[in-house]
């Protein structure tokens, strides 16, 4: 194992997932994880469940994934959130939520690296401050013995959190896309969003991860917006659906 592309909250966004499976495509990777929520939000739930499994991409299960499963895991959702979740029950077949109920909460790929949506112990926890990311780490250490890489989503953005030698907890500002890991750190990686991007950057983000030398590149591909845009309103899903693609936000 070489290269592995990692990817998250694809959110029934078919060009922007198309766009991102294009550019993989010539990037020599040997596997892609997509760190779930594959459904939400925009107009083509059961298309990116489709693609998913015809790629056969290693999956985890995200909490918009487990609301379509289970309406009570819905109910802390946003008006927009829930609005959309209602419409996915609309598009997807028995199959395809049985292809939901198949994917775990969390894996342990190689015996090395975590893969999980929220947190390893919570599909809809966030890790946006050092609080947040100290207490993950502190679980990582707990429960995931010798492990020191975790790899989650959710947040929608692409952030990198490290904890050093001596237990601080930092998220350094990244001069460049590409870091390479110190081997005496802990980390929590974010790949950012495929279908939603929040983070002021309307393209839709992945990263590469290079076991070689455990380095992580940042990357980003443009995707057609216009055209996502009009399925959502086709759908007559909500209007801020739409328009929040064009800011990134």
């Amino acid at each position: 194992m070489g290269r592995i592309a990692i990817l998250s909250d694809v959110h029934g966004n078919q060009e922007a997932f198309e766009a991102v499976l294009k550019v993989l495509a010539t990037e020599h990777v040997d596997r892609v994880i997509q760190l779930g929520d594959l459904v939400g939000y925009n107009a083509n739930p059961r298309e990116c469940l489709q693609l998913a499994q015809q790629q056969g991409l290693i999956s985890i299960l995200g909490n918009h994934d487990l609301a379509t499963l289970d309406p009570r895991a819905a109910e802390g959702f946003n008006v927009l959130a829930y609005q959309a979740i209602k419409y996915v029950h609309s598009q997807l077949t028995a199959d395809d939520l049985q292809y939901l109920r198949t994917l775990p909460r969390v894996e342990v790929l190689w015996d090395r690296y975590v893969m999980c949506h929220g947190t390893p112990e919570s599909v809809d926890t966030y890790i946006f401050n050092p609080h947040q990311a100290k207490r993950i780490f502190n679980l990582l250490r707990r429960s995931f013995a010798g492990i020191r890489i975790c790899f989650f989503g959710h947040t929608h953005m692409q952030k990198l959190w490290l904890r050093d030698a001596r237990g601080k907890v930092t998220a350094p500002a990244m001069a460049h896309n590409t870091v390479t890991l110190d081997p005496e750190h802990m980390y929590l990686i974010n790949p950012g969003s495929v279908g939603q991007p929040r983070q002021r950057d309307n393209r839709a983000h992945y990263l590469i991860f290079d076991f070689t030398n455990e380095s992580v590149s940042f990357k980003a591909v443009p995707y057609d917006i216009s055209k996502a845009q009009q399925k959502i309103r086709q759908a007559r899903l909500p209007e801020y659906l739409a328009t929040r693609l064009q800011d990134g936000i």
